[in-house]
Order: structure tokens, then sequence, then C-alpha cells
């Protein structure tokens, strides 16, 4: 991957003792952090290198010499990202996005409080997971020895994983989280439960211990009055001692109507500590990792290990990021139980109940207050467009008709509507874009059908430059034909729109008598007239008491042509001068 590089202007730019607590980590401290604010900076847009098209939706990641992540961004909708490095020096690019080849660029310099403007090309290259047989990939090894097809599957699985872990320091979303601990019987019957809902930035409240601990002291730590059961965090699942004493196999199955692709591991052959074996569950179609599944091996005393398990539920947000979206965790209750044979007393470890915890995030709010995500609801989401100049559209409203439902896009034209009803409903949205064309209703109208936790893609427009001369030319409109529209304001300093000016437009074709069309401007102070757009036109404005004003112009190769009016003040008459000579009072 190529970079092409351009200087900034600023450059140049519980319940007694005996408790069990159960580390369990997505989210890796070291990935969590602040950018200085004397830190270089890379600003930068990634580009589809077959069309030129912004790609987003897409993780940034800056790699040091040794191919080590020092930080990462998230490039939103127009493709756009920033990456605040901790130092000068040279670094790399990697672009992840779900489902795409990962792209590497080449290196680049980084001057010390430099800020690096890049354009990022991007190889469109879909990963497909759904033509992958498992026959060839049961027999577990570890990543250096598999095949193709497995080391596919985990780099999704890492993608996604590592896209968990990271939190954007400049947008820390705020969680809704419904959280519960159940206690229950050896036989599994529950006794007990608390339930409570509260707001958090991170929705796993744990973290791991270093790889090098969870090595040498095994994942399950037995103490004098309780046993730690701790779980791999995304920095250790992808460290290279994990990767060395795991081995990984494919399996495969469907759940709820779709085949799910499996990443299995397991400890290597004569690991005797405790450790973790599980599996990645990833869409075959679409390469998303949709759950993590984990159990406990080794433990050694046969009732600790019994039961104890937990399981990760991921998610995406609508404008592209992951979070774990659903957790728990399962830890046997272990009591010392004192009994006698004879003479003799003992006092076995046993497992008198478990404990369950975890937490479900009901809704994902942005910090402005927006709704991202709401469980058991229907989720619309899209960019909005102008279809006359290709640009985003900023600030249009977007409604669910029907509902009280709206939300308005941002800059890059993306917007997301949430916690929606299930049901067919027509997604409407307003600008005044659309007023300033003339489009009669002012708003555009487009028909889904919503089902519950099921995200619609539907991406808006205003209409297109011949769809809008159709409309409101009519049978006037041909190949010749365009709009010409504007605004009329009153002179400096008022500048305000004009309403019912009167507006004559004039232009001459090749041969035939001058032609005059009438119009006015209407409650905006806009005017629209169909013209044809080969012929020099003429505009006479006329408004109140002030002067004409008339402006020429001619249309080029556009369909549609804005010329704003503005009008000037009348010049006050000017007056003779009375003359004046000076005599010495001697010549009087």
């Amino acid at each position: 991957m190529t970079l092409n590089r351009r200087q900034s202007p600023m450059a140049r730019l519980q319940r007694g003792p005996h408790v069990l607590s159960l580390l369990f980590l997505i989210v890796a401290a070291t990935l969590v952090g602040a950018p200085r604010a004397s830190a270089q900076t890379i600003i930068g847009v990634l580009l589809n290198e077959d069309t030129g098209a912004p790609v987003g939706r897409a993780y940034v990641v800056l790699l040091d010499t040794d191919s080590v992540e020092v930080t990462r961004g998230f490039a939103n909708g127009l493709g756009r990202f920033r990456v605040h490095a901790p130092r000068a020096g040279r670094y790399r690019l990697r672009t992840e996005r779900i489902g795409y080849r990962s792209v590497v660029s080449e290196p680049f310099e980084l001057g010390d409080g430099e800020d690096l403007e890049l354009e990022v090309p991007v190889e469109p290259v879909l990963v497909r997971l759904d033509p992958y047989t498992i026959e060839g990939s049961r027999e577990c090894r570890v990543i250096g020895d598999q095949a193709l097809e497995v080391l596919t599957v985990w780099e999704e699985a890492r993608k996604a994983l590592s896209a968990v872990a990271w939190l954007d320091p400049r947008e820390q979303l705020i969680h809704e989280m419904d959280h519960f601990e159940r206690w229950f019987t050896p036989s599994f019957r529950m006794v007990h439960e608390v339930r409570s809902t509260e707001p958090t930035h991170n929705v796993m409240p744990f973290r791991s211990r270093s790889v090098e601990e969870l090595e040498e002291s095994g994942y399950v730590v037995v103490a004098e009055d309780s046993v730690v059961y701790e779980a791999p965090d995304a920095e250790v699942f992808f460290s290279t001692p994990f990767l060395q004493h795991h081995c990984f196999m494919l399996d495969r199955e469907r759940r709820g109507g779709r085949q799910k692709l499996g990443l299995r591991f397991e400890p290597v052959m004569g690991r005797d500590n405790a450790d973790v074996q599980g599996v990645f569950w990833l869409d075959a179609e679409t390469g998303a990792l949709e759950k993590l599944e984990l159990d406990y091996v080794n433990v050694g005393v046969w009732q600790r290990e019994r039961g104890a398990r937990g399981e990760l539920e991921f998610a995406q947000l609508p404008d592209g990021r992951w979070f774990v979206s659903r957790w728990w965790i399962r830890m046997p209750v272990v009591r010392r139980v004192e009994s006698m044979t004879g003479p003799i007393w003992h006092f076995p470890d046993a497992v008198v109940g478990f404990k369950d915890e975890g937490g479900e995030v009901l809704r994902v709010f942005a910090v402005d207050g927006r709704t991202l995500f709401a469980r058991g609801r229907a989720t619309v989401s899209g960019v909005v467009v102008d279809s006359t100049t290709g640009q985003p559209l900023d600030g249009a409203f977007i409604g669910l008709e029907g509902t009280e439902r709206l939300t308005f896009s941002g800059a890059d034209g993306s917007y997301w509507l949430t916690d929606l009803p299930q049901g067919r409903y027509n997604v409407t949205f307003s600008h005044p874009r659309l007023d300033f064309l003339g489009l009669v209703d002012s708003s555009e109208k487009r028909e889904v059908r919503l089902r519950e936790d099921v995200e619609v893609e539907l991406n808006l427009a205003v209409p297109s430059s011949e769809t809008i001369i159709d409309r409101l030319c009519g049978e006037v409109g041909d190949a010749e034909v365009g709009l010409l529209l504007g605004h009329v304001r009153r002179p400096a300093p008022d500048t305000s729109l004009v309403t019912d000016a009167s507006v004559r437009i004039v232009w001459v074709a090749e041969g035939e008598t001058p032609r005059v069309l009438d119009t006015a401007t209407d409650s905006l102070g806009v005017y629209r007239a169909c013209v044809p757009r080969t012929a020099a036109l003429s505009i006479e404005v006329t408004a109140d008491s002030l002067p004409l004003r008339a402006v020429s112009t001619t249309f080029g190769d556009d369909l549609l042509h804005v010329v704003d009016i503005d009008l000037e003040r009348a010049e006050p008459p000017v007056l003779p001068r009375a003359t004046f000579s000076q005599r010495d009072a001697s010549q009087l």
C-alpha cells in the first residue's frame, strides 16, 4: 500500500470468606488512554484504491518498526481518521475492517510535533469464510503450523477482539447495563438473585494479569480463602506465549438460520498448569465475531473445574465500532467441609453451589445523548448524500413516519435511528437543501421493514439533478433545459432574504426574438426558472423601492445553476455645488 503524503499547513500543520472471583476481560488496559496534548498527529483519509471513494467504518492501527501496535484510531463514514503518536519516529499504518483483508502501508517518518496528512489507499478485498471446509482443519495445531483457512479465521477473530478492546479516548460512550448476580445450589436450582441497572463507560469491569504471570501460575489461583479464575484479555489472547502453548482448529454449526464458523483453542499436550480452552464463533458470511465461549482445564480438583465457564457476546454499533453486548461468568462456590473418619478429622474443599455474574447492555448512548443501540429493538442506519453535488449532507433530519423517533446526520452524512418498533414504516428526511431546490413536500421517504435486533442499512439522498428538473420543469424539460435558481438579498448591512421580489429572465435563442420569463421569489427568498442551458441569460430583479438589479450569466455544463442576487441601495441624487471666491478685504 502506497501512501500519498501531504504536509498540512500547520506542519509546514459476597457470601462468607470463601468467595470465588473471575477476572474476565476483553478490554486491555494498555489500549486505554488519552493522547498527550503535544503528541504527533496523523490526519488522513482511507480511499478505495480502485474507485477513489472513501472507505469508512475501519480501524487504523499505528505500527512501530517491529510491527507492534502503538495506538489506533477509527475512520468515520467519510474515511477520515486521526491518530496520535506518542513520539516522533518511523511508523506504518495497518487498516482493519471486519470482513475485509487487512492492508499495511509503506514506512513513513513522523517528525517531532508534526501534523502529517496522508491519503491511504485500501484494497477492497472481501474475506469470505463460508466456503471453508473443516475436514482438514480438525487437527489441533499451533498457529505457526496451521493451514490458510485457520489462519484466516484467526485473523478475523483477532481484528474483532482488538476492536472491542480499544476505547476511543475522544468519545467515551455510555452503556446502560443490566447487571445481575445469581446463586444456585449444586443441582443448579436458583436460590437468590440481585439485579441492578447502571450506566458505565466500560462494559467489562475486570482486568487480566500479564501473559507472563498467567503462564507461570496458570489461570486458576488457589489462595488460602479463595479461588480466582482468570481469563485472557485481547493482549494475552494474541501474544506469542499464548499462541505457542495453545493449538487451534476449525468447527462449524448452524445457529439461528445462519452458518457459524468456530475457531476452537485448547492447551497443547504436556501443559499441567490450570489453563483455558474455548471457541470463537464468527458469522461465516460476514466474518463478524459474535461470541466467545470459555472453559477451564487442568484445574486439578474436579469439583472446582466443574461448571466454571463464561461467555461473551459482541455487537456492532451503527457507526462501525464494536462492543461487548452481553457477558456472564459461572463460578463454583467452594467451602471447607468438616468431616470425621473414626478419630481423624478431615477438612476437604467441596462445591456447595454456583454463582453466576453477568451483564447485558440495554442501550448505548453517545456523549451528545443520541441512542446508538437499544436491545430488543430495530435500528436503521446509513448515509445521507446530496446527489446534485456528490457530497454528504450535514444536518439532515431523519425520522420514522408515524412515530416520534427523530435524529440528524453528522458532518460525514451518517445517521442512525435506534430503539425502533417492528413493522413496515417510511423513513423520511428533510433538509434546507430540499427547500432551496423547490421540492414541494420538502422531504424524501423510503419504506423499510423493521425486525427485532436487526439493523437495516438505508442510504438516503437528495434527488439527482435530472429528477429535480423532471419534477419542476415537467413537459418543458428536455436535454437543453436547466434549472436556474438563487436567493435574493437586501442591500448590506441588512442582507436579509427578500420575498415576492419580481424576477425577469431574458434570453435570445439563435435566430429568434428575445424570450422573457417572469417569476418571483417565494417565502424563502428563492427564485427558480426552467430555462435553456445554451443561451446567455440576463436576470433582472426589482423589489420594493430598490433600483433594478441586472446580472448576466451562462449555464455551462451543469443542469442546476445557482445565481444569488444582492440588491443595491439607490444612490442619493447629486446636487450642484455652490462655489465661492474668497476676496481680500481691501478689494471690497
